[in-house]
C-alpha cells in the first residue's frame, strides 16, 4: 500500500454516539483524498467498531487496544501507527471543515520550514450549532511569545511533522495539557509553529467531556508555564499566571463563566 501524504490521528475511548461518527464522516468527506485515518480506541462499552461500521472506506484503521492504555498513551500509539510524515490531529467529539487538510497542506507548501500548523477555531455546542469562535496568532513569532501566556496552538486543528514530534519524544504530561507540554519542548528544541488564518476545524464544548476539566485543566497549563516558560515572561505574562492561580480560588461555575468570557468570541 502506497504511503499517504498525511495520517490523520484520533484517539477514542467511550465514543460518543453521534459526535464520533460526526468527527468521522467530516474526515472521509475531506476534499483533500491522500490520508490515512489511524483511530486507536481502548476499550469500553460501546465501541468504535459499532459505530464504523456505515463507513466503508480503506482508509480507516481501526487499532483496538485490549485493555485501558490511557490517553497518552493512545497519544503516543496513534503516532506510531502513523505511515506518513505529517500527522493531523482531530479529537473525537470535533470536527474538520471539508477543506481542512487541502488548505493546510497548500499552506505548508508555501511555509516548508514550518513543523507545526494549527489554524483558528469555530465553537460548537453539544448540537452542532456555531456558538462562537476562538482567534490564535499567526506567525510563529507571535505564537513562541504567546506560549508564555497560553497554549497558542490547538491540538484538534493541529498538522505536524511527525519527526519534529518524536525528535521531543513524543507525550509525557498529563491530560488535558499534554499538547501545550509537548509544543513548549518542541519550541524550545527549535521547532517552527504557524497558525492558518482561517477557521478549519470546529471545536466542541459544553458536556462532560469538556467542562469538568477546566479547572484541571487551568492548573496543568500553569504547571507547563512554571517548567518551560516561568523564565522568560514579562509583566503581563507573570500577572496572567498568578490571575490563573486566583481563579482556581474560585466556585466550577464562576470559573467556566470567566474563562469562556476570556477566551471564545461570541457569535451574538
Amino acid at each position: 500500500m502506497p504511503t499517504p501524504t498525511i495520517s490523520v490521528v484520533m484517539a477514542v475511548y467511550r465514543p460518543h454516539p453521534r459526535h464520533f461518527p460526526e468527527a468521522v464522516a467530516s474526515v472521509l468527506a475531506q476534499t483533500f483524498r491522500d490520508f490515512e485515518f489511524v483511530i486507536v480506541e481502548d476499550p469500553s462499552e460501546t465501541s468504535a467498531a459499532e459505530l464504523l461500521a456505515p463507513f466503508q472506506d480503506e482508509r480507516i484503521r481501526l487499532i483496538a487496544n485490549t485493555e485501558r492504555t490511557g490517553l497518552i498513551a493512545q497519544r503516543n500509539r496513534t503516532l506510531s501507527e502513523a505511515r506518513a510524515e505529517w500527522v493531523a490531529f482531530l479529537d473525537a467529539d470535533d470536527c474538520m471543515e471539508p477543506t481542512r487538510l487541502a488548505k493546510q497542506w497548500e499552506y505548508l507548501q508555501s511555509h516548508p520550514e514550518v513543523d507545526v500548523l494549527g489554524s483558528q477555531l469555530s465553537i460548537i455546542d453539544g448540537d452542532g450549532r456555531s456558538v462562537g469562535a476562538r482567534s490564535y496568532p499567526k506567525s510563529g513569532a507571535n505564537i513562541l511569545r504567546s506560549f508564555r501566556r497560553f497554549n497558542a496552538i490547538a491540538q484538534p486543528a493541529a498538522l505536524a511533522r511527525k519527526a519534529a514530534m518524536l525528535a521531543s519524544n513524543g507525550y509525557s504530561f498529563e491530560f488535558p495539557a499534554e499538547d501545550y507540554d509537548l509544543w513548549s519542548r518542541m519550541a524550545l528544541a527549535g521547532a517552527k509553529f504557524a497558525n492558518h488564518p482561517e477557521s478549519l476545524t470546529r471545536y466542541r464544548i459544553g458536556g462532560a467531556s469538556k467542562g469538568e476539566r477546566l479547572r484541571n485543566t487551568i492548573r496543568l497549563t500553569r504547571e507547563v508555564k512554571r517548567r518551560y516558560w516561568r523564565g522568560s515572561m514579562n509583566t503581563g505574562d507573570r500577572l496572567r499566571y498568578w490571575g490563573e492561580a486566583c481563579l482556581l480560588g474560585l466556585p466550577a461555575g464562576c470559573v467556566e463563566w470567566l474563562f469562556r468570557r476570556m477566551t471564545y468570541e461570541s457569535q451574538q
